[in-house]
């Protein structure tokens, strides 16, 4: 009779363990998120810099933010890791190649470790998406091309489609178990960008489509199309956050950091919000396909000129506050 009694306590302990290993993605509102704390922001000497090769935030439970440290690479890209109950998706894969420089798999793979002994599962699969094909979203990809359990999604059309569809250009759909992502692309700084909009968080991750910084247009009809698509997403879906690839703005409205730098104190926060869309879309709008610059608060929209060009002449008139020496 006691060993009955312990087969079936001992059954009933395994049934409660198998339901509290599965992660529920069904909310009424978006899952919160902690952004209270600072990011490195490299230093003078890159060589003499002791900060970690890459920066860990937990945004949330499922949710983990990286930052590559700006003294290995003056970009600074971020990548997102995105957790689900059946897969895991890493939105772009850094600036760096070579692991001894910036070990991605490293810290992806000890975060996913810690993160399924939290939730009592397995390491979940893989997938490796970068959301462009610009070299800060795609360096270190490498890296995981042999690593078990893994789907590298380099940014072609083909791997794309057999990854979200063959249909994926009109909008798809990428389920992680339980926690759906909607898929678009948004072309014009790179024919390659494309977005993802995570209903469970309410976040939209933009890659270099849209970020705090310098927005090189180089397709103007199609970057017009992408701001407009972006507008529709966040006018039919909530959007809390707005997560770019990187941060070229400092904290003083309108003002960028010299290309190419590796210092860049007191920057402007990572993240934006649907009025950024409306405001870019506006200003795109008034551009109309002319060359042009345009300054604004969050980021500098150009269109005909290469990303290490400034205001001046484009238009005539310059800021005040960018005639002071050493601004830039």
């Amino acid at each position: 009779m006691a060993m009955k009694k312990f087969t079936t306590a001992l059954a009933l302990l395994l049934v409660s363990s198998s339901i509290q290993a599965q992660v529920s993605f069904e909310r009424d509102t978006a899952a919160p998120g902690n952004l209270r704390f600072t990011w490195i922001h490299g230093s003078i000497s890159a060589k003499a810099n002791t900060d970690v090769r890459i920066q860990v935030h937990r945004y949330n439970e499922h949710t983990y933010i990286l930052r590559q440290n700006p003294a290995i690479h003056w970009e600074a890209p971020f990548m997102y890791l995105l957790m689900g109950s059946e897969r895991a998706v890493l939105l772009d894969a850094g600036a760096t190649e070579e692991a001894e420089y910036f070990p991605l798999r490293e810290v992806v793979d000890g975060v996913l470790m810690r993160w399924a002994q939290a939730q009592d599962m397995e390491m979940p699969e893989l997938i490796v998406l970068p959301l462009g094909s610009d070299q800060s979203q795609t360096a270190a990809i490498g890296q995981f091309s042999d690593r078990p359990n893994t789907v590298v999604v380099p940014p072609t059309e083909e791997a794309r489609s057999e990854l979200l569809g063959a249909e994926w250009l009109q909008g798809s759909e990428l389920d992680l178990g339980g926690r759906v992502l909607t898929a678009l692309p948004t072309p014009g700084l790179d024919a390659k960008a494309m977005s993802l909009y995570d209903p469970w968080a309410q976040l939209l991750f933009t890659g270099n489509a849209f970020y705090p910084g310098r927005l090189v247009i180089r397709d103007f009809p199609a970057y017009q199309q992408s701001l407009s698509d972006l507008v529709a997403l966040v006018d039919e879906h909530p959007v809390n956050m707005i997560f770019g690839g990187r941060i070229e703005m400092t904290r003083q409205p309108g003002l960028d950091y010299r290309l190419r730098a590796n210092y860049r104190p007191n920057e402007r926060a990572l993240e934006m919000g649907p009025r950024h869309l409306d405001l870019a879309l506006q200003a795109v709008n008034l551009i109309n396909g002319s060359t042009d610059i345009r300054i604004l608060n969050d980021f500098i929209l150009m269109h005909g000129v290469g990303r290490g060009a400034r205001d001046y002449g484009f238009p005539a008139y310059t800021p005040e506050r960018f005639l002071a020496p050493n601004t830039r």
